[in-house]
């Protein structure tokens, strides 16, 4: 069995593959593409497991792994110490105690979920931001009117179509006035 330690970046990984004594056989630094994971992974005589830590990229690099027939290992950053608390730290040095780890199962894992369920949590998130963005555009919207003493008569929905109308209305003075346009034009 062959270990390989990836400290995975935005545009590219450090790789280090190493046999089951812990020698280093190979290291790259890889453009994070199929191709180049192939190829790097394709000297590779025996099956390879291989740890990620988790962050912005790791379900990329997990996913490409797993795709070129390396059985790929999710770290969970915050307990994988021996890389946090190391005083000299590089990406080479970083992918080797990743394997190192890996090699003796020493590695805190954390659960991967699978396509279905990683697209559906991403679809989530994207409605939670949403609204959370609607909710900051609308609160915004009535900090605006706070500060300019505006007193509105009694609507169910500030936001809704009678209220829309009644806002539609409002005669405030610069800058304000085109904040609040810009408010009302982009969310509702």
């Amino acid at each position: 069995m062959l270990y390989a330690g990836v400290d995975a970046h935005k545009k590219y990984s450090q790789v280090v593959l190493t046999d089951d004594h812990g020698t280093r056989i190979a290291q790259a630094s890889l453009s994070n593409d199929l191709g180049c994971f192939q190829n790097f992974f394709k000297q590779a005589t025996e099956p390879v497991k291989a740890v990620v830590e988790a962050g912005r990229t790791w379900g990329v690099i997990y996913d490409l792994l797993e795709s070129i027939g390396v059985e790929p290992f999710l770290a969970n950053p915050l307990k994988t110490r021996a890389i946090a608390e190391a005083k000299i730290k590089t990406d080479t040095i970083d992918a080797k105690t990743l394997a190192d780890l890996l090699r003796a199962d020493l590695i805190p894992l954390v659960h991967v979920p699978s396509h279905e369920v990683r697209s559906q949590k991403n679809l989530l998130r994207q409605r939670f931001w949403l609204v959370e963005l609607r909710t900051r555009v609308k609160n915004r919207t009535h900090h605006i009117l706070d500060r300019n003493h505006v007193t509105l008569p009694s609507c169910s929905d500030l936001f809704g179509k009678a209220g829309r109308q009644l806002l539609d209305q409002i005669a405030i003075p610069a800058p304000d006035n085109l904040l609040l346009r810009a408010h009302l034009e982009g969310t509702l």
